[in-house]
C-alpha cells in the first residue's frame, strides 16, 4: 500500500533530467542487463525497500516520458528473453503500469502493434506462469481499448475462437478462457456484441464452452466455468443454457470428486456468481440445483469445508428476490433436509471443530445464518413444520451435540414465527417440557444454551413465562441450588432475573415463589464464584423487592449487611445494585431498617466521595447512592439530621449519569419543594437559589432526567418561586447570604427563569 501510494504521488511529479536521460538510454539500448536488474530490484524479496524505491522512481519515470519506448522494451523482453522468470517480471510490469491508464498515451500504430504482438505471444509462450499472467496482461489492455470505443479486432475473435476449440492444445484453451473470465464487467458486453455480430460466432463458443467443461485437464475446466459466466447472457435462448447448465453441473461434481478440492472451490465459486446474477435464466433449474446442492452437503465421505462451500449457494439463492417461490413450493422433505445441513454446522457450538484446524467461530456462525435465511425464505408456513421435525429429533438425541443445535434452532424459530409455534397444535406443551429436561441435561453446554434460550426477547418465550411461571421458577432455583458449574448457575440467575422483569409483577406474589427464590439469592449474593453472579443476584433481589414490598419487611435483617458489604466492591455494577437495594429498601420504610441508617449513611458517603472523584463507570453508582440517601431523607427523617442531610442530599442534584434514579429523585425534589420542606429550604431559605439552579438544569436536560409531569411541576414551581423573589427584590428581602450582590443573583434567577419558560413550555 505505502509503495502504491509512493507511485500515485510520483506519477504527478516531474522527474529530474538526469533520470530522463537514463531513462532514454536505458530503454533504447539492445542490452537487457538494466532492465533485468530492475526488475531483481522491484520483485525480489531480498532487495531493501531502498532499491524497490529507486526501481518504482525510475519506472514512473519511464512511463511518464517515454511510454511508447517503456511499452516497447517491456514487449521486447516479454517476447524475447529465453528466461522464463525475466518474461515473467516484464508481464507483472505491464500489470503494475496500469494498460487502462497507458493506452490513451499511446500512438494508434502502438496501440494496434501491442494487441498484435500480445496475440502472438500468448500463441507461443511456452509457460503456463508467465501465460496466466499475459492473459490478464490481455484482459485489462481489451478493457483499455473498448472503453476507448475501439471495437475487438476480427483477428481477436478468431484467436479466442480458434483457442477455445482447440482439443490438443490445453494451454491456448485455458489462456483464452482466463481472457474471457478476467475482463470487467463492461468489457463483457462489448465483447459479447462483437461476437454476435461475427456468423456462428456464438455457436462455436457454446460449443467450444462444453468441450472445456468436459475436460479432463482441471486447469482447463476451472477457467471455463469462470469465462462461461463471464459470458452466459450470450447463451440465453433456452436450449443453449439448458446445455451449458447441464455441463456446468457435470463439471463440478467431475471436479469434485477427481480432483483436490481448490479446483471444486473454484468452479463452485463461479457458480455462486452465476445464481446471483442471471436469476431469470436460472430460475427455472432452481428446484434441481437445490437437490444436486443437498447431494454435495449431506455427504459424509466429503469434508466440512466443502459441505460449507456447497451451502453458500442456498445462501445466494435466499438472498435473490426471483428465487422467492423456489423455497416456498419446496416439498416439505426437501425443506427438511436443508434445515438439516446447517444445524449439523452449529452442533455444540462448533466446538468439535478446533481439533481439525477450522476457525469454529466461522463455521457455527455460518451455520446460524443458513439457519435464519433458510427460515425466512420457506417462510412459516413450509418453514415451521419442517423445523419442528428436526428439531424433536435434535432435542431428543442421544448425542449432546445434536440437543444443543436444538436449543439452537428453537432459537432461530422463536425469533422469526413466534406467534405461528405458539399456535402450532401442541407444540408449546411438547416444547415446554424438553426445554426443562435440556435445563437439567448432564452436558453443561446443553445447560447454558437453554438458559440462554430462555432469556430470547420472543412473544414465544414471553407465552412461556406467563403460562408456566412455576415451573420455570422452579427449575432456575433448581439449578442455582444444585449446579456445579459456575458458567450454568451465572446463566440460570441471567435467566430468572429476565423472567422477573418481563412477567406480570404479580405473578410472584400470586404464585409464593418470593420464598423460594430469596432463600436461593443469599447463598449467591455470599458466593465469590464471579462478579457477574454476584451483580445478576443483586439485581434478581432488587427486582423482587420493588414488586413484593413484604419481601423488604421480611427480610431486610438478612440481606441489607450484605447490601452495606457490596458497597465497597470494586465492580461498578455491583456497587451499583447495591446502592439500589439500598434505596429500594429504604424506600418502603421498614422499621428494621432504622438500626441500620447510621451504618448506611456511612457507606453511601464512602461512596459517594470515592465516586465522585473516581473513574466514569462509577458515575451511576454515584447517582443511585445519592438517590438512597434522598429517600432516607423522605422516609427516615426521624433517624438523621435533617437540616445536614438534606442540603447534602440536594447538593449532589441534579442527577444525569442513571436517568431512572434521576427521574425519581427530581420528583422528589418537588414534591419536598411543594411542601415548603424546612430541611430542604433552610434557615431563612438560604436554600433557594441552589433549589432554582437544579430546576433550572432540570429544565435543561428535558425529559431524558424527568417525566412529563415531573417537567410541568417543575416549571410551575420555578415561576412561583421567581414571583416570591420579585417581591424580596422590590421589599429588600432577601433570603440569607445573599445581603451583597443580592440583586445581581434576582436578577439572573429572573432572567433564566423566563428562558426556561420558553424552553420548558407550561
Amino acid at each position: 500500500m505505502e509503495a502504491a501510494a509512493e507511485a500515485t504521488r510520483r506519477e504527478s511529479e516531474e522527474f529530474p533530467m538526469e533520470l530522463q536521460a537514463k531513462a532514454l538510454e536505458v530503454l533504447s539500448s539492445n542490452d537487457n542487463t538494466a532492465m533485468e536488474t530492475l526488475f531483481s530490484h522491484l520483485y525480489s524479496p531480498e532487495h531493501q525497500h531502498q532499491h524497490r524505491s529507486q526501481a518504482l522512481t525510475f519506472l514512473q519515470c519511464c512511463k511518464r516520458h517515454h511510454p511508447d519506448l517503456l511499452f516497447i522494451k517491456l514487449f521486447f523482453l516479454l517476447r524475447s528473453t529465453p528466461l522464463p522468470e525475466t518474461r515473467a517480471n516484464a508481464a507483472r510490469a505491464l500489470l503494475f503500469l496500469k494498460p487502462a491508464h497507458l493506452w490513451p498515451t499511446l500512438k494508434p500504430i502502438a496501440q494496434a502493434h501491442l494487441q498484435a504482438h500480445l496475440l502472438t505471444f500468448l500463441s507461443q509462450e511456452p509457460s503456463i506462469h508467465v501465460l496466466r499472467l499475459a492473459s490478464l496482461l490481455l484482459a485489462e489492455t481489451l478493457a483499455a481499448a473498448f472503453q476507448a470505443r475501439q471495437p475487438p479486432t476480427s483477428h481477436l475473435l478468431d484467436f479466442l475462437l480458434s483457442s477455445l476449440a482447440s482439443d490438443t492444445d490445453n494451454l491456448r484453451r485455458e489462456v483464452a478462457a482466463l481472457v474471457l473470465a478476467k475482463l470487467p464487467h463492461d468489457a463483457r458486453f462489448v465483447l459479447s456484441d462483437a461476437f454476435r455480430e461475427k456468423p456462428g460466432a456464438v455457436k462455436a463458443l457454446h460449443e467450444s464452452f462444453l468441450s472445456s467443461l468436459a475436460s479432463s485437464n482441471p486447469d482447463v475446466q476451472v477457467a471455463s466455468f469462470a469465462a462461461a459466466v463471464a459470458l452466459v447472457g450470450l447463451f440465453a435462448e433456452p436450449a443453449l443454457f439448458h446445455e451449458l447448465l447441464r455441463a456446468i453441473m457435470v463439471g463440478v461434481f467431475t471436479l469434485l470428486h477427481g480432483f483436490e478440492a481448490t479446483y471444486f472451490r473454484s468452479a463452485f465459486t463461479e457458480l455462486v456468481n452465476l445464481v446471483s446474477r442471471e436469476p431469470l435464466l436460472l430460475k427455472p433449474y432452481m428446484n434441481d440445483m437445490v437437490l444436486d446442492v443437498l447431494q454435495i452437503a449431506e455427504s459424509d465421505a466429503l469434508s466440512r469445508e466443502t459441505h460449507r462451500l456447497a451451502f453458500e449457494l442456498v445462501v445466494a439463492m435466499t438472498e435473490v428476490k426471483e428465487y422467492e417461490h423456489v423455497f416456498v413450493n419446496l416439498p416439505i422433505t426437501t425443506a427438511r433436509r436443508l434445515l438439516s445441513v446447517p444445524m449439523k454446522m452449529v452442533h455444540g457450538g462448533g466446538a468439535d471443530l478446533e481439533s481439525e484446524g477450522e476457525k469454529v467461530g466461522d463455521v457455527y456462525g455460518f451455520g446460524m445464518k443458513c439457519l435464519k435465511k433458510l427460515c425466512v425464505a420457506l417462510g412459516a408456513s413450509k418453514a415451521v413444520p419442517a423445523a419442528c421435525e428436526v428439531l424433536r429429533l435434535h432435542l431428543d438425541g442421544a448425542e449432546w451435540k445434536m440437543r444443543h443445535a436444538g436449543i439452537t434452532m428453537l432459537s432461530v424459530l422463536a425469533e422469526e414465527f413466534s406467534d405461528e409455534l405458539v399456535l402450532t397444535d401442541n407444540f408449546l406443551v411438547e416444547v415446554v417440557t424438553k426445554v426443562l429436561k435440556t435445563i437439567q441435561d448432564s452436558h453443561v453446554q446443553v445447560r447454558l444454551a437453554a438458559f440462554k434460550f430462555m432469556q430470547t426477547p420472543t412473544n414465544f418465550v414471553q407465552v412461556v413465562q406467563i403460562l408456566y411461571h412455576n415451573r420455570l421458577v422452579h427449575a432456575f432455583c433448581m439449578a442455582l441450588d444444585h449446579d456445579q458449574d459456575h458458567k450454568v448457575k451465572e446463566q440460570a440467575a441471567s435467566a430468572l432475573l429476565f423472567f422477573l422483569k418481563n412477567t406480570l409483577p404479580e405473578s410472584l406474589t400470586l404464585n409464593k415463589s418470593v420464598d423460594t427464590v430469596m432463600s436461593k439469592l443469599l447463598p449467591l449474593l455470599q458466593g465469590k464464584e464471579s462478579a457477574k453472579q454476584r451483580s445478576i443476584a443483586l439485581s434478581i433481589l432488587n427486582v423482587v423487592a420493588q414488586r413484593c414490598h413484604e419481601v423488604v419487611h421480611k427480610y431486610c435483617v438478612i440481606f441489607l449487611p450484605t447490601l452495606l458489604e457490596a458497597c465497597n466492591d470494586k465492580n461498578s455494577e455491583i456497587k451499583e445494585e447495591a446502592a439500589r437495594g439500598i434505596r429500594i429498601f429504604a424506600e418502603f420504610g421498614t422499621p428494621q431498617l432504622k438500626p441500620f441508617v447510621n451504618r448506611i449513611l456511612s457507606e453511601l458517603s464512602v461512596l459517594l466521595n470515592h465516586s465522585n472523584q473516581s473513574l466514569p463507570e462509577n458515575a451511576k453508582a454515584h447517582d443511585i447512592a445519592v438517590s438512597a440517601l434522598g429517600r432516607i431523607c423522605e422516609v427516615h427523617r426521624e433517624c438523621i439530621d435533617g437540616s445536614k442531610m438534606v442540603p447534602a442530599w440536594l447538593s449532589f442534584l441534579p442527577l444525569t449519569n442513571d436517568l431512572i434514579e434521576a427521574k425519581l429523585m427530581h420528583e422528589q425534589l418537588c414534591l419536598m419543594v411543594s411542601r415548603l420542606d424546612k430541611d430542604l429550604l433552610g434557615s431563612d431559605n438560604q436554600n433557594l437559589p441552589k433549589i432554582m439552579v437544579v430546576f433550572l438544569e432540570i429544565i435543561d436536560k428535558g425529559d431524558k432526567v424527568a417525566t412529563a409531569q415531573t417537567m410541568k411541576q417543575v416549571n410551575n414551581l420555578l415561576r412561583l418561586l421567581v414571583r416570591n423573589i420579585r417581591r424580596w427584590v422590590a421589599t429588600s428581602v432577601l433570603p440569607r447570604g445573599e445581603e451583597h450582590g443580592g440583586d445581581e443573583v434576582a436578577g439572573e434567577v429572573v432572567k433564566a427563569a423566563e428562558v426556561s419558560k420558553r424552553k420548558g413550555g407550561q
